[in-house]
């Protein structure tokens, strides 16, 4: 007969062989728990900034009309007019070769003055064509150059100034409808050898002659005259090759 006490342990015993030892609810030859890594790697995008859609220039009006390179009947007196023009969009121009000019441009040629083609000006900006005047001194006798400073904007992007070359009987330099503002974005700086119009209403030969009205009126050209008069081929001395000057426009930041 087998002892109650006996049994009992063997009981015991057996029951904690059949369950295991372990205390793991890992298999012992699984492959160690890793943590998953985000390789990407964050990227940066440069976004180019937008225009300006009203910018300042300076304008720096620059003579070259001397005695030494434009020798022949060089005048006394020589200097140019007050400045006058404009910020424009594409119906804002106040001049264009092979065109008649305006009275304002005429009076502006022939004597200097500003008054009629400040107030065709107007008109234009009446008309919503333009936004900002420019009306600004000229080059002395005594000085080489002239600055001012004018807007434009994307919505009037053309620049035209006028002034009177005087001594003349109407002659006067000019940019006619510059574009500053193309593919996006605005010219840093430019330089614009200027030209001699001959505004087409008087029909004096030299830089002193007496007025001699042209009628009809003829239209603007660049000014050709003989040798012996004032040697000018296409707006240019003909035999220095100079121009009477210039303008540089620079963007101002």
């Amino acid at each position: 007969m087998i002892n109650p006490l006996k049994l009992a342990i063997l009981c015991t015993v057996m029951g904690l062989t059949a369950c295991g030892g372990s205390s793991s609810s890992s298999p012992t030859n699984s492959p160690a728990a890793t943590t998953p890594t985000n390789t990407s790697t964050g990227s940066t995008t440069t976004t180019t900034p937008a225009p300006a859609n009203t910018v300042t220039y300076e304008l720096t009006f620059t003579r070259t009309w001397e005695r030494s390179n434009f020798p022949t009947n060089y005048p006394s007196g020589t200097h140019f007019s007050p400045v006058i023009g404009l910020t424009h969009n594409e119906q804002g121009r106040i001049f264009q070769r092979e065109t008649s000019a305006s009275a304002g441009i005429a009076s502006m040629a022939e004597t200097g003055s500003k008054t009629l083609l400040r107030n065709e000006i107007s008109d234009i900006q009446n008309l919503g064509n333009s936004s900002y005047l420019i009306d600004e001194s000229g080059i002395s006798g005594s000085s080489k150059s002239v600055s001012m400073t004018f807007e434009a904007s994307q919505s009037f992007p053309y620049l035209s100034v006028v002034s009177m070359v005087a001594p003349s009987p109407d002659w006067f330099i000019g940019i006619d409808s510059l574009l500053l503002f193309n593919d996006n974005q605005w010219v840093d700086e430019q330089t614009i050898q200027l030209k001699v119009y001959d505004a087409g209403s008087d029909s004096g030969a030299t830089f002193s002659a007496a007025d001699s009205p042209t009628d009809p009126q003829a239209t603007i050209t660049l000014l050709s005259s003989e040798r012996t008069d004032t040697d000018f081929t296409n707006g240019v001395h003909f035999t220095s090759g100079e121009n009477i000057g210039f303008i540089k426009i620079t963007l101002m930041q």
